[in-house]
């Protein structure tokens, strides 16, 4: 599982999800891609995780590029589990990232995500 170089210094870390059938009520016949972005700058930052079950898969190829404790910045961009189910485990790996989100995604956090408590930053 390599990261994909779409760009000098940007990156494709995400996974493919070969299973998945039915996506917002949309027929998904070959899967789906949960994308995660990172950047390799003079700060290291990940746009968005993956589904919490693909987490692993998406360290792997984060491993490949930078240590996962030398995330600087997590972006989040919406609370749907295709993009933020994987937060907590992510954050088990990066621990000292701020994360990058709406105000209004920060309360969706704080009133759903009771696993967070401690590790979730913004």
């Amino acid at each position: 599982m390599k990261p994909v170089e779409l760009k000098d210094g940007v990156f494709w870390v995400g996974a493919i999800d070969w299973e998945e059938r039915d996506f917002h009520n949309f027929v998904t016949a070959r899967g789906l891609t949960y994308n995660s972005y990172l950047i390799m700058d003079e700060k290291v930052t990940l746009v968005d995780t993956v589904k919490h079950k693909f987490v692993k898969e998406s360290m792997e190829r984060i491993k490949k590029l930078v240590d996962p404790s030398q995330i600087d910045y997590i972006v989040v961009n919406h609370i749907e589990p295709d993009h933020s189910s994987g937060l907590p485990d992510t954050m088990r790996n990066a621990k000292d990232a701020t994360i990058v989100c709406t105000q209004r995604l920060r309360m969706e956090f704080a009133s759903t995500t009771t696993a967070m408590a401690g590790t979730f930053r913004l």
